[in-house]
C-alpha cells in the first residue's frame, strides 16, 4: 500500500472524522478553513520535495572570477505558503546570482504566481497594507504591505513597457465607431515632486501634479434609432504624467492598438480645455470631436447668470438655451448673447463665455451628433478619473513620488482592462524562451 504524502491533510481530516463520530455536529466554515490550511501545508511539501528530487540546482555554468557555493539555501514564498529551495549560488565580490532562481522566475523569493497576486492587490486595494490585509483574507498568505510596495516597483515599470508594446488587436467585425477620450486629474504629491511648481494654494504653490488618463472603446451598432451602447468589457486605459504632448503620442498608439485603423468612424470626447483639442488637432486629425453636453450645460449656466443678475431670469434663460444647444442652435445662443452685453462691470467676462461658444460651435451639434448615433457624454472618462485614478490615489493621507504613483496606475490600467492575464502570459512565455 503506497504511503500517502498529504500528511497534514491526513491528519486533519482524521480529527474532523473523530469528532464528527464523537458528537454529530459538524461547523462547515471551520472545516473548510483547517483544511486549506492544510492542503497549502501540503502543497509546500510536496514542492519542497520535488525541487531537491527532480530539479537540478543549477542551470547555468559558472563565469570567470565567480566563487561557487553548492546548495544555498532560500526561502521561497508562493501561493502555497512558504517552503525551502537548495540551489548554486555564484559570488564575484561585488554581485551575486542564483541561475535557478531567474530560471523559475523568483523575485526576492516570490514565485510568479505570488508576485502577480501582490502587484494586483497593491494596486487595486486603497493600500499597500490593505494589499497585504486582502491577501491574508483571500489566499491565507502573510505578505507585509512593503513587500507589496517593493514589488509594484519592480513589476510596475514591466507592466508599463508591455502595455505599449503589446500585440495590436484584429477586430473580429469593423467597429461602427472608436472612441477616444481623456482628461487631468491631480494626485498629491510630495513636497521634493511639487518644489518650484505652480498651483491652486493661496501662496500659489502645488501639492499635487496631474496625471493624464485616457480611455479607447468602441460601441455596439446601433439599431432602430435606439441611444447608442458601449461595447462591453471594450474600454482601456492609458495613465501618465507627461506633458499633453507626450500623452497625445501615447493615447493615439493606445487607439492605434484597438483598431483605429479598423473603425468607420473615430470620435474624440473631451470637456472642453484647450489642450484636448489641441492634441485631437494634432494626432486624430480626421476624428468628428465632440465636447462633452453637461460641460456645455455647465458654461451655459454660467453666461446666463452673468447676462442676468436677477436669479429667476437667469435660471430661464438657461433653460432656454440648453434646449436650443440640445437642438443645434448654438449659433442662436452666440446671437442672442452677443445682443445682450450691456450688462456693466462684467463685459470682459461675457466676452469670454461667448468666446467659448464660438470657439466650440462645431463640437455642440447635439442633435445631428444623436441622429448618427453618437455619444455626447464623456462620462467614461470621467468615471475613469474616479475609479483608476482617484479610489488608489487620493486616499486621506497620501502623498505619492510620481513614480511609485505611475507604477500603480500602470497595473491599475493593466486590471481594469483586461490585460493583466495577456502580460503574466508574456512574462511565462519570457522564462520558456530563456530555459
Amino acid at each position: 500500500m503506497t504511503e500517502s504524502r498529504f500528511h497534514e491533510t491526513d491528519a486533519f481530516m482524521r480529527v474532523i472524522e473523530d469528532q464528527y463520530a464523537a458528537n454529530g455536529n459538524l461547523d462547515l466554515g471551520a472545516v473548510e478553513e483547517g483544511l486549506m490550511s492544510a492542503l497549502m501545508k501540503d502543497g509546500c511539501q510536496r514542492l519542497e520535495r520535488f525541487f531537491k528530487e527532480h530539479v537540478p540546482t543549477c542551470t547555468g555554468d559558472r563565469k570567470a572570477g565567480e566563487r561557487h557555493y553548492r546548495n544555498r539555501p532560500i526561502r521561497v514564498h508562493s501561493v502555497l505558503g512558504k517552503f525551502w529551495l537548495w540551489r548554486d549560488y555564484f559570488y564575484d565580490g561585488q554581485n551575486g546570482r542564483a541561475p535557478l532562481d531567474k530560471w523559475l522566475g523568483l523575485r526576492d523569493g516570490y514565485t510568479p504566481g505570488l508576485q502577480r497576486l501582490m502587484a494586483r492587490a497593491g494596486s487595486m486595494s486603497p493600500s499597500f497594507e490593505r494589499g497585504g490585509e486582502d491577501l491574508k483574507v483571500y489566499s491565507r498568505l502573510e505578505v507585509p504591505g512593503r513587500s507589496i510596495q517593493r514589488m509594484l516597483a519592480d513589476i510596475g515599470p514591466e507592466v508599463q513597457t508591455w502595455l505599449g508594446a503589446r500585440p495590436p488587436e484584429i477586430p473580429k467585425q469593423q467597429p461602427a465607431v472608436l472612441y477616444v477620450s481623456y482628461d487631468g486629474t491631480g494626485v498629491p504629491m510630495t513636497k521634493s515632486e511639487t518644489q518650484g511648481r505652480k498651483g491652486k494654494q493661496p501662496d500659489g504653490s502645488a501639492k499635487t501634479r496631474e496625471v493624464k488618463l485616457g480611455c479607447v472603446f468602441t460601441q455596439l451598432r446601433r439599431q432602430n434609432g435606439r441611444p447608442p451602447e458601449r461595447d462591453p468589457d471594450s474600454t482601456t486605459h492609458v495613465a501618465s504624467f507627461d506633458e499633453s504632448v507626450d500623452f497625445g503620442a501615447l493615447i493615439k498608439h493606445e487607439a492605434s492598438l484597438r483598431g483605429m485603423a479598423y473603425a468607420r468612424k473615430v470620435v474624440v470626447l473631451g470637456d472642453g480645455a484647450v489642450w484636448i483639442w489641441e492634441v485631437a488637432r494634432i494626432y486624430f486629425p480626421g476624428a468628428i470631436q465632440i465636447l462633452d453636453l453637461y460641460h456645455a450645460f455647465e458654461h451655459v449656466t454660467e453666461l446666463a447668470q452673468l447676462l442676468y443678475p436677477a436669479e429667476k431670469d437667469a435660471k430661464r434663460k438657461a433653460k432656454l438655451w440648453k434646449t436650443w444647444l440640445k437642438t443645434d442652435k448654438v449659433d442662436q445662443l452666440i446671437r442672442v448673447a452677443r445682443v445682450a452685453t450691456s450688462a456693466p462691470g462684467n463685459q470682459e467676462e461675457v466676452l469670454k463665455a461667448i468666446q467659448y461658444f464660438q470657439t466650440n460651435r462645431n463640437r455642440m451639434l447635439y442633435a445631428s451628433f444623436k441622429k448618427y448615433g453618437y455619444f455626447v457624454g464623456s462620462g467614461v472618462i470621467e468615471a475613469g478619473c474616479k475609479t483608476v485614478v482617484g479610489q488608489r490615489t487620493k486616499q486621506s493621507g497620501m502623498f505619492w513620488h510620481v513614480v511609485g504613483a505611475q507604477n500603480v496606475l500602470s497595473v491599475r490600467c493593466a486590471v481594469l482592462g483586461r490585460l493583466y492575464d495577456n502580460f503574466w502570459a508574456y512574462k511565462h512565455a519570457q522564462l520558456k524562451q530563456c530555459a
